[in-house]
């Protein structure tokens, strides 16, 4: 599967709801293998495949109500953005996206940041300024020197593990500064982006640096983690909360399968 790497986890979840539904039953091991060696950084992706795996018929009823979590994330984020207020966010996640967007008629000021090497930070700072709304876009290392500006930081989340997030590489750092300053962080993710467990993958090297000196090692990694400490609240589809959300599902074996496969392939770093 080849991987879209702009594209935020909740848009890429009906693409693989829908890549793996086609799919029929015959080959859903392969198919679940495939997506999950694309996106192991993404917690909504292993409770797709776990579910594809566990649910049986009643999986189609599952997955839609993926779909309307995410959509009560949006209604919940956006009852909390109050009137002439700056936001910074971070990345681009299409949830927090739409949550911006729903806030329009309000007089908010985004501040956000390229995300590179892919950035998609400027895919949000053209949709949002296309639905009338202020945007400052900076790079992503001066990003953390604007947290004095805003009133609120926002950011989606690739997976809610038990002791923190995964997120775009540069969350850490930016979650540590602006809680060490006080700010209020929310992390809008709907409960099917907690699991027990995820991946981060190392990325071409390439990207960074295409013909870096012989001597000169890369690391080029998409998601980093940030302790659970580094944060506020958490918007889910059951309201605000100071409480992550859980994974409460038991793990098919199928998964363990796929996580024992993983673990032994070198550019995958097992996160819990």
């Amino acid at each position: 599967m080849k991987q879209d790497r702009v594209s935020g986890a909740a848009e890429l979840e009906d693409k693989i709801i829908d890549y793996l539904v086609q799919g029929g039953e015959d080959d859903v091991f392969e198919r679940c293998l495939s997506v999950l060696s694309a996106y192991p950084s993404m917690a909504s992706m292993w409770n797709i495949a776990n579910l594809a795996f566990s649910c049986g018929e009643g999986t189609g009823e599952e997955f839609d109500d993926i779909r309307k979590a995410n959509e009560t994330v949006v209604e919940n984020g956006a009852g909390i953005v109050e009137n002439n207020s700056t936001i910074l966010t971070y990345s681009r996640s299409s949830t927090v996206m739409k949550i911006l967007g729903a806030c329009v008629d309000r007089g908010i000021t985004v501040i956000c940041s390229e995300s590179r090497p892919k950035y998609e930070g400027r895919k949000l700072a053209s949709e949002l300024s296309e639905r009338g709304v202020e945007v400052l876009l900076t790079t992503d290392a001066a990003l953390a020197s604007m947290v004095d500006e805003a009133d609120m930081v926002l950011i989606g989340a690739d997976a809610i593990l038990e002791k923190g997030i995964v997120n775009k590489a540069g969350t850490c750092p930016l979650l540590t500064y602006a809680n060490g300053k006080g700010k209020e962080i929310y992390i809008a993710a709907s409960s099917y982006k907690a699991f027990p467990f995820v991946f981060i993958k190392e990325e071409d090297g390439k990207e960074v640096w295409k013909n870096a000196p012989e001597g000169v090692k890369i690391k080029n990694f998409y998601f980093d983690f940030t302790g659970i400490r580094h944060r506020s609240y958490f918007i889910t589809e059951y309201g605000i909360s100071k409480k992550r959300p859980f994974f409460a599902r038991k793990l098919s074996n199928e998964i363990l399968d796929i996580k024992s496969m993983l673990e032994a392939k070198e550019k995958y770093r097992l996160v819990e």
